[in-house]
Formats: structure tokens, C-alpha cells, sequence
């Protein structure tokens, strides 16, 4: 008889998948620096490299004096290059946030639910900051652009509230939640409609904020929005290790001592704020929250700690991409990425679809 013998294995060994997560990581590192380099050379009109350079080079500085508004501002005397360079700045800032929102939005979500379909706008969230923000309008029509987005982050925390109060927590919350959003999405529009149309003021602010774009955030914006998205990237980042649990179904999540309930709250409280948070910035962006997690789960499997961190590169990545082309595709105008974001999506769900695998995962 003949004997094999085994060489005895040496190390540690590697987690399956890890070799796909270290070349995922990698190429979405990759992509958001092409994406944020786009984002600030390329547009309707070509600018010096060394002006962008240049303009880069003196935000440190700047910004460790403590005022952004100074780092995001060009200087006396500035050329147009530069002036548009600095234009570009913070839209670029502007993207990167709220792709990053949005996306880990949305794969906290369909985490939190357990539904592939898990949408940011899902829980009635895009339309309740839709309709804080015509309701602020109303009230006070001079607002500045900090108080119309402090009226979207309390639509969209109201809306989340109800939703919630209405929904359930336990096993089924895929099914319960996802019914009580759609019933606020659809109170929400109802209402908003109706005040856009009785109102022509209201309208005429509405409707350019309304399309979605990040070219309309300053650094007042930015500023008063940061450690809100910050809190939220915190709550569902934290929440990976019970997403995870929760994936196994409510039954085992127990027994290895993750309380669905308190589990749940916690990652649909972050994905609250970073939703009211993304869409005060950039107004209602559709589909980014559902393409990108599933995108991921495609490439690199579905473990909710890796969709979750590697979201926070792609999401801006795939926003300032879809920004830049909408800047491009159409000169001298542009293309709002709200819209840019719809036409990219709806492709991609329908090869999702047709592949017949995807729409079944969580």
C-alpha cells in the first residue's frame, strides 16, 4: 500500500473570498481616484493641470484654519481657470458624501430588511425630505440654502419615524416596513404635489432642487452636514457584525446574542440620517443605493462588512463618474445626475433581471 503524506500547512490561511476582497479593495481605490481626478479636470470647459494642481496643493492650509468656506473660495485676482477649478471643488466634496450616504444607505438597508430591492427612497425617506422642503419653503419662502436643507433632514427623520412606528422590527420587518414606506412615499408625493401646484413660488425653487444635482452645495452645506453623515456611517458601519447575524435569520441571531430589534433600529436609525443627510445636499438621487451593494455582492461576495466599507469608496466613485459624464454628454449644459444616476440604474437592473441571479440575494 502507499502512503501519501501531506505536507502540514504552515501560517495562518486565508478566509475564503480574501484574495476577491484585497483586489476589490484595491480596484475601488483605484476608481474614486480616477473618478475624483474627472470629476475636477474634466467639464464643459478644459482647464490647466497645474492650475488644479495648484488650486489642491492650498487646501491643507487653508483648511486648517478652520474656515472652509475660505478653502473653497478662489483667492483675489484668480483667473478663470482657477476660478472654476475651485467651482469644481466642492461639487466634487458635495459627490463624494453623498455617494458614500446613499450607497451604505442602501446596502444597510437591504441588509436590515433582508430585501435585494432595499432603497433609500424605499422607506418613504427621499419623499418625506421632498416634502419637509416644500413645507419649509411655504413657511418661510426666503429661506437660504442651510435652512432648505435643515427642511429635508427633518422630512426625512419624520418619515423614517412613522415608518418605523408603523412597520415592525421583528422577523417579517422586510415585508412590514417596505408596506409602510410605500404608503408614506405615497402621502408624501400626494402632499407635496398638491402645495407645488398651489404654490408658484414654492415651485420655482422646488423644481431645480428637485431633479437632484451636487452642484448646488457650498461650504456652508457641507460644513453643517458633515457630522451628521459622520453619526450615520458610524450607526450602520457598527451594525455590519448583526447585518451579518440577522442574514442567518432572527432565530440564530439570538442565539449568538444579537437582538433583532435593537439590531434593526440601529442600522435604520443610520440609514435615516444618511439619507436626510444626502438628499438635503443633493436633492432626490435615485437607484445609487440599490446598483452599487448589489454591484458589490457581485464582485466581491455578500458579506455585509465588506459590501459596507468598500460601499463608502464606491458609491462616490459611481456619483462622480455619472456627474462628469452629465457634464460632459450635453455641452455647454449638463445633464442633472439625478437623472444621469436613473439612466445608469435602469440598465443595470434589467441585465440584473435577465441573469436571472442578483434580485434572489441579500
Amino acid at each position: 500500500m502507499t502512503t501519501t503524506s501531506r505536507a502540514p500547512a504552515t501560517g495562518r490561511q486565508k478566509p475564503p473570498g480574501a484574495d476577491r476582497v484585497v483586489l476589490g479593495t484595491a480596484a475601488s481605490l483605484a476608481l474614486l481616484v480616477l473618478a475624483v481626478a474627472a470629476s475636477l479636470f474634466v467639464g464643459a470647459r478644459s482647464v490647466d493641470p497645474g492650475v488644479v494642481l495648484s488650486v489642491l496643493g492650498g487646501l491643507p492650509s487653508a483648511l486648517t484654519s478652520g474656515d472652509l468656506a475660505a478653502a473653497l473660495a478662489p483667492g483675489s485676482g484668480a483667473g478663470m481657470d482657477e476660478v472654476v477649478v475651485t467651482a469644481r471643488v466642492p461639487r466634487t466634496i458635495t459627490a463624494v458624501l453623498v455617494g458614500a450616504a446613499l450607497a451604505v444607505a442602501g446596502a444597510g438597508l437591504q441588509g436590515a430588511t433582508r430585501n435585494p430591492l432595499g432603497d433609500p427612497g424605499l422607506l418613504g425617506l427621499t419623499a418625506g425630505a421632498a416634502l419637509g422642503v416644500v413645507l419649509g419653503l411655504a413657511l418661510a419662502p426666503s429661506a437660504g440654502p442651510s435652512a432648505v436643507a435643515g427642511f429635508a433632514v427633518v422630512g426625512s427623520l419624520a418619515a423614517g419615524l412613522v415608518v418605523v412606528g408603523a412597520g415592525r422590527l421583528g422577523a417579517d420587518s422586510g415585508t412590514g416596513l417596505i408596506l409602510a414606506g410605500a404608503a408614506v412615499t405615497a402621502g408624501c408625493t400626494a402632499v407635496t404635489s398638491s402645495l407645488v401646484v398651489a404654490l408658484p413660488g414654492v415651485l420655482d425653487r422646488f423644481r431645480f432642487w428637485g431633479l437632484g444635482s451636487v452642484a448646488r452645495s457650498g461650504a456652508a452645506e457641507i460644513g453643517a452636514a458633515l457630522p451628521f453623515l459622520l453619526i450615520g456611517l458610524a450607526l450602520v458601519l457598527a451594525g455590519a457584525a448583526t447585518l451579518d447575524a440577522l442574514a442567518l435569520g432572527d432565530d440564530l441571531a439570538r442565539g449568538l446574542g444579537v437582538g433583532p430589534v435593537a439590531g434593526r433600529a440601529v442600522v435604520l436609525g443610520g440609514v435615516i440620517i444618511l439619507s436626510g443627510v444626502a438628499t438635503a445636499l443633493a436633492g432626490p438621487i435615485a437607484f445609487l443605493g440599490l446598483l452599487v451593494p448589489h454591484l458589490l455582492r457581485r464582485l466581491v461576495g455578500a458579506g455585509n462588512r465588506v459590501v459596507l466599507g468598500l460601499s463608502v469608496i464606491v458609491g462616490p466613485a459611481v456619483l462622480l463618474l455619472a456627474d462628469t459624464v452629465g457634464r460632459v454628454i450635453a455641452p455647454p449644459g449638463e445633464i442633472a445626475v439625478g437623472v444621469m444616476t436613473v439612466a445608469m440604474g435602469v440598465p443595470f437592473l434589467i441585465v440584473l433581471l435577465r441573469s436571472g441571479r442578483g434580485m434572489g440575494e441579500t
